[in-house]
């Protein structure tokens, strides 16, 4: 299973990436252009849930690179008393970079249409299924317009996606910034 550290080296490569999918439904066509930061990797790793591990309680970016650094180890994380709650998605993150290569489904997002209510305020959901698993992820839009996670974890027992209505991925291209390299994942 990944650690913290196998997650934070991971998403450590997605800060050089950018992609760029482009959405189609009845007509209406949508690009989202989804970037990468240092201080979304705290939320997205449930580490706000790690109540008793006071190392946390700093700048999310700082907290990245002490992650990266491992002069915070995983050894400590996994030591919370909370731990459990947040393990899967910890492995799981370790592979984000995989689940944005797919070509699952993505959703056009209203918190409202859940039989249980949300408090996840996103507008395109993905969903992908790894290792058995559906792993959900919200995204949002910046106010540059540009798209970033706004949480990540794999379901449990309420599927996010029902009711929800699904768009077509008319292309998907992933550009790796440092090279301006663009790799076509996906066109339709």
């Amino acid at each position: 299973m990944n650690n913290i550290y196998d997650a934070a080296s991971n998403f450590v490569k997605l800060l050089d990436v950018e992609y760029k999918i482009l959405l189609g439904k009845k007509g209406n066509v949508v690009e989202l252009d989804i970037c990468f930061d240092k201080s979304h990797f705290f939320h997205l790793a449930g580490l706000q849930y790690l109540k008793d591990i006071h190392d946390l309680d700093n700048q999310r970016e700082y907290i990245f690179d002490r992650i990266l650094s491992k002069k915070i180890t995983a050894e400590k994380i996994e030591s919370s008393m909370f731990y459990s709650k947040i393990q899967r998605r910890v492995h799981f993150l370790a592979m984000l970079e995989s689940i944005f290569d797919s070509n699952d489904t993505i959703f056009k997002y209203d918190a409202t249409k859940n039989i249980l209510t949300s408090k996840i305020a996103a507008d395109f959901l993905m969903k992908t299924n790894l290792e058995l698993t559906n792993i959900f992820t919200f995204l949002d839009k910046r106010r540059d317009n540009k798209y970033y996670c706004r949480s990540f974890f794999p379901q449990d027992f309420k599927d996010y996606s029902y009711r929800q209505r699904q768009w077509t991925i008319l292309s998907k291209i992933k550009i790796i910034q440092s090279t301006k390299t663009e790799i076509t994942l996906y066109k339709r």
